[in-house]
């Protein structure tokens, strides 16, 4: 039976993952290899010396290619030299998802891959162009200042109500760690302080209303006819390196509001392939405000896995063109990230150390057996202590 098992293997379409360097490609990895697909990690030259993703058990194979940023046709002919025609090719990142688009054409004769077409991921990635929609299709969002210019910044940073948020307007050529990718400002001085940093690096940021609330994320997988075959929701309950930043403990739940709202933006963008939808929820009114669009796969991914829906997978079959049937999730599982929870408790500690009620019950995450770990997992173990050795010397 074995032997038979490993023939049906050997003949599936492998998946080309591309960065291997990346936490969230490690998911992808470990998803797809659960559920017995043989895995191609891939990864530019430069990025890293040893791709934590190359690490994984579930890595059958593992290529470096010439970064794009080099030369874009020497990443496009490495890319091509890899695999075998009608692999599924699986860009995580969106940089490598934008360079996949921007070379469809020929990247389709190898391989197959499901992703929306450049315009509707690039009005997804674009927070202006994205809030246009939203408030088109009734979608509260929080009210964002134009600031083309440093003078239009100085007009916006001596008028508006503070708190408030400053970002780029897309995550297109950044490669910003999480904790850079935007700033709450609390004066005018802070404010333009960060418009000119951010501007520095790309035009017109965005300055937005900052929403006091709970983060969260609906997540979705449109098949090639434009099907919506699976959904995700969850909430963050930590989060590092900072309030407002990614998740490191999160919980599956299912709210019909949020539901309706992810559904109907994804639905009007014309979605293909994944995407998650980042939403506060207010604690003054109690509605769900969209902040941005992941037009990607999303660190919390292993969670969804965990609550029952393997989003890899079920993208690695819809990009074979199989029918692949709707699943549904359960709501109230919840997922840590031990490295940035860790982290994460830490800074509770230092900075409330005598306010014990504010910090002890962070620990029941890590002493409830019920809470799934996401990254340091016992099957699979390498990857996670390389990762953790790269993140304490600062890689």
């Amino acid at each position: 039976m074995g032997s038979q098992e490993d023939v049906s293997t050997r003949n599936q379409p492998a998946a080309l993952v591309t960065d291997a360097s990346e936490r969230v490609a490690l998911h992808v990895i470990r998803a797809l290899g659960r559920k017995g697909v043989r895995v191609q990690a891939v990864e530019v030259e430069g990025r890293s010396p040893k791709p934590i993703g190359f690490l994984s058990r579930y890595t059958k194979q593992a290529s470096m290619i010439p970064s794009w940023e080099t030369s874009a046709e020497a990443w496009l002919e490495g890319l091509l030299s890899l695999g075998q025609p009608g692999d599924v090719l699986i860009p995580v990142c969106l940089n490598a998802v934008l360079r996949v688009l921007a070379h469809r054409e020929a990247l389709a004769e190898r391989f197959r891959f499901l992703l929306p077409p450049e315009s509707v991921l690039r009005r997804a990635n674009d927070k202006g162009e994205l809030y246009q929609l939203a408030c088109q299709l009734g979608i509260p969002v929080p009210r964002m200042y134009s600031s083309r210019n440093e003078d239009e910044a100085s007009e916006v940073a001596e008028s508006i109500v503070y708190p408030a948020i400053v970002k780029p307007r897309n995550d297109e050529d950044l490669y910003l760690p999480a904790q850079a990718r935007w700033r709450k400002v609390e004066s005018p001085a802070e404010l333009l302080g960060a418009w000119r940093r951010f501007h520095a690096v790309q035009s017109e940021p965005v300055i937005q209303e900052f929403i006091q609330g709970a983060a969260y994320g609906f997540e979705g997988l449109y098949d090639a006819d434009g099907s919506l075959v699976a959904t995700c929701s969850h909430r963050r309950l930590m989060e590092y390196p900072t309030p407002g930043g990614p998740s490191a403990v999160c919980e599956s739940v299912w709210d019909a509001r949020l539901e309706e709202l992810g559904r109907r933006l994804l639905d009007s963008l014309g979605w293909r392939g994944v995407a998650m939808a980042q939403f506060h929820r207010s604690d003054e009114t109690g509605e769900f405000f969209l902040l941005e669009v992941n037009p990607r796969f999303w660190g919390s991914l292993p969670l969804a896995e965990a609550a029952g829906v393997n989003f890899p997978h079920m993208l690695y079959r819809a990009a074979l063109r199989e029918s692949v049937a709707p699943v549904s999730y359960h709501a109230g599982v919840r997922m840590r990230l031990l490295p940035t929870y860790l982290l994460s408790v830490c800074r509770a500690v230092r900075n409330r150390p005598w306010a014990l009620g504010h910090w002890l019950p962070k620990l029941s995450y890590l002493l409830d057996p019920r809470v799934h770990e996401g990254l340091c997992c016992l099957d699979d173990l390498r990857p996670a202590l390389q990762y953790l050795a790269q993140r304490s010397r600062g890689v």
